[in-house]
């Protein structure tokens, strides 16, 4: 009687739309509406391309900002900001982790920390969070924070690596592109077995997933990485990098080859600084699967993205 009401009461909110964490869709970057900004003190800064997320346990962010912007100095309770067209969509306060220099810019590492969220409203959020996306593997301290940290897309790329012998294609969305720089984010599960081989080698590959099937980079995230399926067995093609000679996926329109120069191990996620050695853009701006939270999709106005089992 209970599982009747919580799916009659799914279909009268959110209609046909699966109640799942993320939705995916498919966006060029210039679509993107959602802008986040870096809040200290009196300073509100876009950081909507220079911000991402690194690790889930802790749940924490990493920001890059230029000389001129971090020359005031940063308060002691900043805060992350999500909007869109003017309208507060979410908040996540930020606890200082670490602050380095890569490159003239300043990296700040923070732990999120307070998550509020604010699009629906709040009786179908709370239903939502608190009985619709409950589990056993996250608290609703977790989901809130999912919630307000997916109040932006994230894009989904496909990382490569190759070595004698092995080669593993998975894909992730803990990643950060900075803009104007040539310096890469990536945070990689520690679980992750090329993980150890990347940071052995200390290189690897990214390629978007402007033309990929999301029931294929599902089943690449499945794979086993201490003996991934040979690329042969792929259900796309790939061709060889120019310079590392790793596999690129043939539903990538663009790919950048890294040198990872700096590494740091943040709790389930080791976070990963590459510098770009070269890149391959195939069309003047790619698309990319994205994962946005169910609260930012409904009425966002993005296409869903769907699949025969990966609804």
């Amino acid at each position: 009687m209970f599982n009747r009401l919580i799916n009659l009461t799914k279909k009268i909110m959110y209609k046909d739309l699966e109640v799942r964490s993320y939705v995916v869709t498919r966006i060029v970057p210039s679509q993107i509406k959602e802008t986040v900004f870096f809040c200290s003190g009196n300073k509100q800064i876009d950081v909507s391309q220079r911000h991402c997320m690194i690790c889930l346990d802790p749940f924490s962010v990493a920001i890059w900002l230029s000389p001129e912007q971090y020359a005031d100095g940063i308060s002691e309770k900043p805060f992350l900001l999500f909007k869109k067209n003017g309208r507060k969509k979410a908040i996540l306060h930020l606890n200082l982790i670490e602050s380095t220099t890569e490159e003239n810019d300043t990296l700040l590492l923070y732990k999120a920390e307070r998550p509020a969220t604010f699009q629906l409203n709040p009786l179908i959020r709370f239903i939502t969070l608190s009985f619709f996306l409950r589990n056993r593997s996250s608290s609703l301290r977790e989901r809130k924070l999912i919630a307000a940290l997916y109040s932006y897309p994230r894009k989904i790329i496909a990382v490569s690596y190759k070595e004698e012998g092995y080669c593993n294609i998975f894909p992730m969305d803990i990643e950060g592109h900075i803009p104007g720089s040539n310096l890469y984010i990536l945070g990689l599960r520690n679980s992750n077995f090329t993980l150890k081989k990347i940071l052995e080698q200390k290189k690897l590959l990214v390629a978007d997933t402007s033309n990929a099937d999301i029931g294929t980079i599902y089943s690449l995230g499945r794979h086993q990485s201490v003996s991934p399926p040979p690329i042969a067995s792929f259900p796309f093609s790939t061709s060889n990098s120019e310079l590392f000679k790793f596999p690129v996926p043939g539903f990538s329109s663009s790919y950048k080859e890294l040198e990872i120069i700096r590494s740091r191990n943040m709790g389930y996620h080791m976070l990963l600084v590459g510098r770009i050695l070269n890149e391959v853009n195939t069309v003047a701006e790619p698309a990319s699967l994205c994962h946005l939270h169910l609260f930012e999709f409904v009425h966002s106005g993005y296409e869903k993205i769907s699949n025969a089992g990966y609804n």
